[in-house]
């Protein structure tokens, strides 16, 4: 895209591996609380049953609530490296931040099924995915506005000089 400088090849080397991690993790989180939900659901029995603890059913709801979300904002922030103009970053942000908020439950779920203890191995990856997906969420959250706040820093208060000399449009 013309004028977008270095800054922007920058920002995209620094945001797309992050989304893409962010990407991978939330596809792995959905998948294991997909497992706990159907397994409770087709068996009949609460999750305490096979393996879980009193704050499994928890965790396993928040876990896809909060899953689909960082999906959706991983679409949102990887359109934005793609295109990379401020309104795309202002929405990425925006998503990105909620994406994280609603990570923050299940990833407290996910301590609290630590502390409880009881549980499947299963359960115990789920926990440790979602810890870590909500670190490299707010990661990546942080890169997308640190990058945005260097840009607009940079160009804040830089004007273009009105074309001047043969061919230009006068003054009105």
């Amino acid at each position: 895209m013309p004028g977008l400088g270095v800054k922007a090849g920058m920002g995209r080397m620094i945001n797309a591996p992050f989304h893409a991690l962010d990407l991978c993790l939330a596809v792995i989180v959905l998948g294991l609380a997909g497992w706990m939900m159907e397994n409770a659901i087709g068996t009949g029995s609460p999750f305490v049953g096979f393996g879980g603890n009193a704050a499994t059913p928890w965790l396993s709801v928040f876990s896809l609530i909060a899953g689909m979300v960082t999906i959706a904002s991983v679409i949102t922030s990887l359109h934005h490296v793609r295109v990379w103009t401020p309104a795309s970053g202002a929405a990425a942000q925006a998503a990105s931040w909620i994406a994280w908020f609603l990570l923050v439950l299940p990833f407290c779920l996910a301590w609290k099924e630590i502390q409880i203890g009881g549980r499947s191995a299963r359960f115990r990856c789920l926990e440790g995915f979602v810890i870590t997906l909500t670190f490299t969420k707010f990661f990546s959250t942080l890169a997308l506005y640190v990058e945005e706040a260097k840009e607009t820093s940079t160009t804040a208060g830089k004007h273009e000089a009105p074309p001047t000399g043969p061919g230009a449009a006068p003054a009105v």
